[in-house]
């Protein structure tokens, strides 16, 4: 049987607190895991079990003796976003409001992270009934989502990397390390994404939404891709902006211009170069392709996404594959702009480019821009002199 679930109730009536962990051992979740609850008077109390104990769920009363000396609580309208915001600075789990004064924390209602339940007859998540039938939704509602398998599974996977950092690195680079500690941490950084990048198909196996992808076949469509975003703009930043150089509004673009010369405090570049992206739908070797397909069908199209087209120039397009929000897109390097820098702030950030992908674009761009046309040799008259050669 795997690890129960574990539950922390907090609640300054020692009563409620203790009937409502006994309610929610009771109930029936999801697959194997059984459900663990434990209760708690002090919100004090609860952070320090937050930081030491894996709780997956916490359902917490706004009321607190302890916070409330402070001042009244009538008067304290914000005393519930108050500990909301103490939580998360302290860790990340998906909260149950369950109280009396539901109109304290109702605007941080998010579910399946935050939920509001009130211990009065009408519930903040459903009608009228049992406000414990109302709790009892609320935490099957997070169950259901995989929010906390996915939270245990993230855990493991950087306790492993660590682990294996430990043992296989640090143990057998010490005398270096000892007297290098500032490389430290950075050592452990990188270690850490190489391992969370190499391990995203365990993890996606841990988690059961296996992609079922074949590493020898290439990378998942999400690689191509960092989120959430940086706040300085770079290098194959896909961008979203006003209308394009045909009129038409919410075009998507891809910064061209180098990552040093665009960084905040120090920007080198008084104008920024765009490469316009547009919908793998609007050409027609797709449109044929999904009205008809055939090995003729796919064959071009396939050519246009690896950049030789049947027609047109080779290296004028770069396929981004579709992935989070963005749509399958062609990099059109004959649909260049350049905008002020001050200009980009009109335009909003989709997602950014990983390494290598956003340098093997640029490096495409650079052969497309630097091509050298010469007239075609005639290869039959050289093969001629080859044969009088002989």
């Amino acid at each position: 049987m795997a690890d129960s679930w574990k539950i922390l109730v907090v609640d300054d009536d020692e009563i409620v607190a203790n009937t409502t962990a006994e309610f929610l051992t009771r109930i029936d979740s999801e697959g194997d895991e059984e459900i663990h609850a434990i209760a708690e008077q002090s919100f004090e109390r609860s952070l320090s079990r937050l930081r030491e104990d894996n709780i997956d769920i916490l359902v917490l009363d706004v009321r607190d003796q302890g916070m409330e000396s402070k001042g009244s609580l009538e008067s304290n309208v914000d005393l519930g976003v108050d500990i909301f915001q103490e939580i998360r600075s302290q860790k990340f789990l998906p909260i149950i409001f369950y109280t009396a004064l539901p109109r304290i924390v109702i605007s941080l209602s998010n579910p399946p992270f935050v939920q509001i339940v009130s211990k009065g007859e009408r519930s903040d998540i459903g009608s009228l009934g049992d406000p414990e039938d109302h709790l009892r939704m609320a935490v099957e509602q997070v169950l259901s989502s995989g929010l906390p398998h996915i939270l245990r599974a993230i855990k493991h996977r950087i306790e492993t990397s660590t682990k294996d950092f430990m043992i296989d690195f640090v143990e057998n680079n010490w005398l270096y390390i000892d007297s290098h500690k500032a490389d430290f941490a950075y050592l452990l950084a990188r270690r850490l994404i190489v391992s969370l990048e190499a391990g995203a198909e365990a993890l996606a196996d841990e988690l059961g939404h296996s992609t079922g992808l074949d590493s020898a076949k290439g990378v998942h469509a999400t690689r191509y891709y960092v989120v959430p975003l940086t706040e300085d703009h770079r290098m194959g930043d896909i961008i979203r902006g006003p209308q394009n150089i045909d009129g038409a509004v919410d075009s998507l673009y891809i910064i061209l211009t180098p990552s040093c010369d665009l960084v905040q405090g120090r920007v080198k570049a008084d104008n920024v170069v765009l490469a316009e992206c547009v919908p793998l739908r609007d050409f027609q070797e797709y449109n044929n392709w999904t009205r008809k397909d055939t090995t003729a069908t796919k064959t071009k199209l396939l050519k246009l996404l690896r950049s030789r087209p049947d027609r047109g120039q080779e290296d004028r397009y770069h396929y981004l594959p579709a992935a989070w929000q963005i749509p399958d897109l062609m990099v059109d390097f004959q649909r260049i702009e350049y905008i002020s820098y001050d200009r980009l702030d009109g335009y909003t950030k989709v997602a950014s480019l990983d390494s290598p992908f956003s340098e093997a674009l640029i490096n495409r761009f650079n052969r497309y821009m630097g091509r050298v046309g010469t007239p075609d040799l005639n290869l039959e008259a050289a093969l001629d002199r080859m044969r009088e050669a002989d």
